[in-house]
């Protein structure tokens, strides 16, 4: 859905629907390499891990490309307000998109070192828990961008507080796990690290849907909370 009406130029529509277009690539690989990254931690899939770990090269690329691109259309189009809005925001939004693909590579990266005593971790099944609510975040987030659902973002942000209940809930069970099993210790401290690129990830994409908020309404909503931000949204 394009959140201008069309320009003079058709030329102008079609730079800005590739920007558009680029961020949904990318986000279609962010998708596969998270799920990749937690098949590893989870199930064990080794060559899934290192497909995930390696896929950050190609999420790298994406943000360069479409930087460049955003730079291109700011320097020859010379874009109107609500233009240059939606190029900022998307610099943005594919910013965090970045930043959770550096996490689904540490995720995976870890995975591959901590296998072998993964499976003894009996709270693992609410770290999987954990995982698949931000995987549907992470999908939801993607489909509101797509149709600039500014309703669906502000669901999708209230969503996080329940990966944050589960990460404290889980992160309880494993500080008791490492003052039983003094041994596991380094082990213990890489599933921390896991769960806690698992929740950075469900930061990220409620990053990305107050920029969707942003983009649809015209309303910065970084720093409110939920009931504030419904507010704003109903004052619009």
């Amino acid at each position: 859905m394009n959140t201008t009406a069309p320009h003079i130029s058709s030329q102008f529509d079609h730079d800005l629907n590739h920007v558009r277009d680029l961020i949904m690539s990318m986000g279609g690989l962010i998708e596969q390499q998270l799920d990749n990254a937690l098949r590893a931690l989870i199930d064990g899939n080794i060559a899934l891990g290192e497909a995930a770990a390696a896929g950050d090269v190609s999420v790298n690329q994406f943000e360069t490309d479409i930087d460049q691109s955003i730079v291109d259309i700011i320097a020859t189009r010379q874009p109107a307000a609500s233009d240059l809005r939606f190029l900022f925001t998307a610099s943005k939004i594919v910013a965090d998109m970045e930043r959770i693909g550096d996490k689904a590579e540490k995720i995976a990266r870890i995975a591959l070192v901590i296998q072998p005593l993964v499976n003894s971790y009996g709270f693992m099944k609410d770290i999987h828990v954990m995982g698949e609510m931000t995987q549907k975040m992470l999908h939801d987030a993607f489909d509101a961008f797509a149709r600039m659902d500014a309703e669906a973002a502000i669901a999708i942000k209230q969503a996080d507080t329940h990966v944050n209940n589960a990460y404290r809930e889980v992160l309880a069970d494993l500080m008791k796990h490492m003052a039983d099993n003094p041994n596991t210790l380094d082990y213990s401290l890489n599933v921390l690290s896991c769960m806690r690129a698992i929740e950075r990830v469900g930061d990220h994409v409620t990053n990305i849907c107050e920029y969707i908020v942003y983009l649809e309404k015209g309303v910065d909503v970084r720093h409110l909370n939920l009931n504030n931000t419904v507010e704003q949204i109903e004052k619009v």
